[in-house]
């Protein structure tokens, strides 16, 4: 293995360099910030305007040009220390690139992972596509981009948490296709709490309530979304809540499954959601 292959960044959680699975230390916000928009672009030369903008907002120093510089010469001399070549990171008079491959960069591990999953979901392998998720979701560490301060660096990073939370929803959603109620149920709720405006997770709630036999609840669920939405923005509930309602006050045997993110699914292979109801 290469010296390049051996090194690893992690921007899923606290941004870490690892030099065959040990940490390279990378002391000061400049430097981890100048790490992660480069990190963020694998690849690529990225200009210094683009760092500069990722560093320090629209609010660079004077000095801006020659602390990039310092920057530059503090990372590599901690891949010095490590034992990596100097050319892992470049620069011309434009900007500077990371010579990292994607696949040792764990957030486009992850993404390439959850494109997996979904093709396994669509094909109704929903055993492999657990085993794929959950793996995926374990390259978490905390917070994307935890200890990076910059204005600009955190608005990526909400976007990225974003990701991680989609990916929760879909092992919530796999969950309620294999029969897996209260799972599901644990994990809608604390979905909830994060974001109690998403009427969709208040729709999946309900059809895991329904699917574990408990109406009841679901129905519950439902009137908690109606108070939440109406005292927080002022409207009332969707459509897709709306015949959530309905199915479970008829106790459809099928759920509605407008909602499902299995469409492609043949029917052969689908698990679907049958009422725990007995009539």
């Amino acid at each position: 293995m290469s010296a390049v292959q051996r090194l690893t960044v992690q921007l899923l959680g606290p941004v870490t360099l690892l030099n065959a699975s040990v940490p390279i230390l990378i002391q000061g916000q400049r430097q981890l910030r100048f790490l992660t928009s480069l990190a963020l672009r694998p690849g690529q030369f990225v200009t210094k305007e683009a760092i500069i903008q990722d560093s320090w907002d629209s609010e660079p120093p004077r000095t801006v040009s020659g602390q990039l510089q310092t920057s530059a010469w503090k990372i590599r001399a901690a891949l010095r220390e490590a034992g990596l070549p100097k050319d892992v990171l470049t620069s011309n008079n434009l900007g500077y690139q990371l010579h990292v491959p994607v696949e040792r960069i764990d957030l486009f591990l992850f993404r390439e992972a959850l494109r997996d999953v979904r093709a396994l979901c669509a094909r109704g392998e929903y055993d492999a596509a657990v085993v794929k998720l959950d793996a995926s979701l374990s390259m978490w560490k905390g917070t994307a981009l935890a200890d990076v301060a910059s204005g600009r660096l955190r608005l990526q990073a909400e976007g990225l948490d974003r990701e991680r939370a989609a990916a929760v929803e879909l092992r919530t959603q796999i969950d309620i296709e294999m029969q897996r109620y209260e799972e599901a149920i644990g994990q809608l709720t604390e979905l909830l709490d994060h974001d109690p405006l998403r009427e969709d997770l208040y729709v999946w709630l309900m059809k895991a309530y329904y699917g574990a036999g408990r109406p009841a609840d679901a129905i519950q669920v439902f009137h908690r979304a109606k108070e939440m939405l109406r005292e927080q923005i002022g409207i009332s509930p969707g459509v897709k809540l709306k015949d959530a309602l309905q199915a479970v006050l008829h106790q459809d045997e099928f759920f509605p499954t407008s909602t499902s993110p299995f469409s492609r699914t043949p029917k052969s292979a689908a698990l679907p959601l049958r009422s725990a109801l007995s009539a």
